[in-house]
């Protein structure tokens, strides 16, 4: 039997999905009479009243079956999935009326979503006729095969089904969403995807596609003859007009598009020539009068961690720059090594920050979680383990993150096997444990786990032995997980994929990349597989704050703390989406650090970018897959 992991990273699923928010589920012919009791609390949002209810008309009426669905979508709708499922164990399916075994298929489908379980909510929903479902329930099904689409990292199938949902929709707010998944999906494509595989005029997702090429590819300075071409050769597409107006901000001045999630940013110069001179970041503002409104900024500016807040600073001030809100507040910065966190927090609200950014040490960010009131949310910089505070956003690079996100690639390739590479260290250890842990929840298999000694002169014992416990026969359904920096990687890979070793498939972390363009030291990790920020693998996008905008920050900063500038730049635009995140379950910002979404205990996720060596260069392979531990199909023994 496998363990029960609680999810990590995954796509969860609005709970009140398109057209059902807020009301009954739409189009149970057959159903009984409605029981003014229980729609009255549905109707207000109670849904654990409204599931009581439920629950105690299934007991009491003779039909349990159609109140213990509706009962298990309640429980979904208030966030409680572990009594969903038990209740929707409950139905018999054969018990309903044809059109509310389609609703349930539907709830099921939602319940496997929620749980991170993509493959089998797309099992259940190829099972569904379309023809028969209602105009609601249409709807559901379009936006449900979406999500498992966008969790199984196929974001042109995604966008496919949003495109055939679009027509079925009528209120303007809920026309927007779907305008802005459509385009968020089709954004994390490599550009030469988007030209392969684009339909030719006048199909709808065609149209899409050719956009985000422009929206993504097109220079300032030629995106209004552009966009113009486009409008000309799709006068009726459903994302010209306010969709576009949004992208593109107020007409007649230089446009700078930003993902979604992020505010246009309009600039009233000329972009820079090219090779010229990045403007360099800026230094902070000055701290304001002691009685205006301001951002709290907790950083250890001085000790061991300085440089990493050296990075995080230098990213949330170009952000700040950058911001064109001309409410803006301002930014202080307050050393958090100085004295007690809980004093250093009070003290900036008694003085007027309205937010607060950081701690960024694990072991503060526990002292603020656990003590007590915060009457200013507050956005931590690492993650706390177990500790929370409804008051307190946790927020990382967290490693962990990066190795489930690897091992979700390799599964989704196909791989069954794995073969762990990593250093004889602490941190290789707490790395080899948690990736053993997920893969066998996915329900794969470990087949030997090797040490070599970091940064030493010879790794070749360890390869050997790795590689001499592997059975050619299994070599396309295995793979080696390397637990490596850079340097220490492209020591190692040359060793792996020759020989006894080719043909195998290699994945890491984001470790194994510098960041830094080195195509001829990185020849030597041709093939290697790995995930990492977004920012750092399209460094040419983002406009003001891309990476290569700001070459002469990272210039500056030391190689390992390079990310941290990314941190730093999500850290500050993140603050006024908090609110949203916390609302909508489904809703996700397009950072510089991954597509960040808030999980349990209000632990924002990351959900990143993959890519292989190829030449030299990492080329992109997509958004990396979510995939949930004992949600996936499993492996014959």
């Amino acid at each position: 039997m496998r363990p029960d992991f609680r999810p990590f990273a995954v796509l969860p699923l609005v709970l009140a999905l398109a057209g059902c928010a807020g009301r009954s589920l739409p189009g149970l012919g057959g159903a009984p009479e409605p029981d003014p009791q229980a729609e009255s609390l549905f109707l207000s949002g109670d849904y654990e009243g409204a599931m009581r209810r439920y629950r105690y008309l299934a007991q009491t009426s003779g039909d349990a079956d159609y109140y213990l669905m509706r009962a298990a979508d309640a429980a979904l709708r208030a966030g409680n999935g572990g009594s969903a499922q038990q209740l929707a164990n409950l139905v018999n399916p054969r018990e309903l009326e044809p059109v509310d075994r389609n609703q349930f298929l539907l709830l099921q489908s939602r319940l496997d979503l929620n749980a991170g379980r993509a493959r089998e909510a797309m099992a259940k929903l190829d099972t569904v006729a379309p023809g028969q479902l209602t105009s609601g329930q249409a709807q559901n099904y379009h936006t449900l095969r979406a999500s498992a689409y966008n969790q199984l990292g196929d974001m042109l199938a995604s966008a496919r089904e949003r495109v055939e949902l679009g027509p079925m929709l009528s209120q303007s707010d809920a026309i927007d969403k779907n305008n802005e998944a459509i385009y968020d999906a089709l954004s994390r494509l490599p550009d030469s995807v988007l030209a392969q595989r684009q339909p030719p005029w006048p199909d709808v997702l065609g149209g899409w596609m050719a956009l985000t090429r422009i929206l993504k590819s097109i220079p300032p300075s030629g995106l209004s003859t552009a966009l113009s071409e486009w409008e000309t050769r799709y006068p009726d597409h459903p994302a010209a007009g306010a969709f576009l107006q949004k992208m593109t901000g107020d007409a007649g001045r230089s446009v700078r598009v930003t993902p979604l999630g992020q505010k246009p940013a309009v600039s009233l110069n000329p972009p820079p020539a090219p090779g010229a001179e990045p403007a360099p970041v800026p230094e902070a503002p000055a701290a304001p009068p002691p009685s205006g409104p301001f951002v709290g900024v907790l950083l250890p500016l001085t000790g061991p961690y300085a440089p990493a807040a050296e990075a995080i600073r230098a990213g949330m001030i170009a952000a700040h720059f950058a911001d064109p809100n001309p409410a803006k507040l301002p930014l202080r910065f307050v050393n958090s090594e100085t004295g007690d966190i809980g004093a250093a927090y009070r003290k900036l609200v008694d003085e007027g920050a309205t937010r607060v950014v950081g701690p960024l040490i694990k072991e503060q960010v526990a002292t603020l979680a656990r003590g007590g009131e915060l009457p200013v949310p507050v956005l931590g910089l690492n993650q706390a383990g177990d500790a929370a505070n409804d008051r307190l956003y946790q927020f990382g690079l967290s490693p962990e993150q990066e190795v489930e996100q690897a091992a979700g690639s390799a599964w989704f390739d196909g791989k069954q096997n794995a073969w762990v590479l990593a250093p004889s260290t602490p941190f290789g250890q707490r790395m080899v444990n948690h990736f053993t842990r997920y893969w066998r929840g996915l329900g794969g298999k470990i087949g030997a786990t090797k040490k070599y000694t970091q940064h030493g002169q010879d790794s070749a014992a360890a390869v050997k032995d790795l590689l001499a416990a592997v059975p050619p026969e299994t070599a396309t359904a295995d793979f080696v997980f390397l637990i490596a920096d850079a340097a220490d990687a492209r020591s190692i890979l040359p060793q792996l994929v020759t020989g006894q070793g080719a043909g195998i498939g290699v994945y890491s972390t984001s470790h194994v990349h510098s960041g830094k363009p080195d195509p001829q030291a990185d020849q030597d990790l041709n093939g290697l597989i790995f995930c990492d920020v977004p920012w750092l693998l399209n460094p040419d996008q983002g406009d003001a704050l891309s990476a290569q905008a700001l070459q002469s920050q990272i210039d500056k900063t030391p190689p390992d703390y390079t990310k941290l500038i990314a941190l730093g730049l999500d850290a500050y635009r993140l603050l006024p989406e908090l609110d949203r995140l916390k609302l909508d379950p489904q809703y996700r910002y397009a950072g510089a650090t991954g597509v960040l979404s808030l999980g349990t205990g209000n632990k924002l996720q990351r959900q990143l970018e993959c890519a292989q060596f190829q030449n030299g260069n990492p080329e992109p392979r997509g958004i990396a897959p979510v995939m949930q531990p004992g949600a996936a199909v499993p492996v014959s023994p």
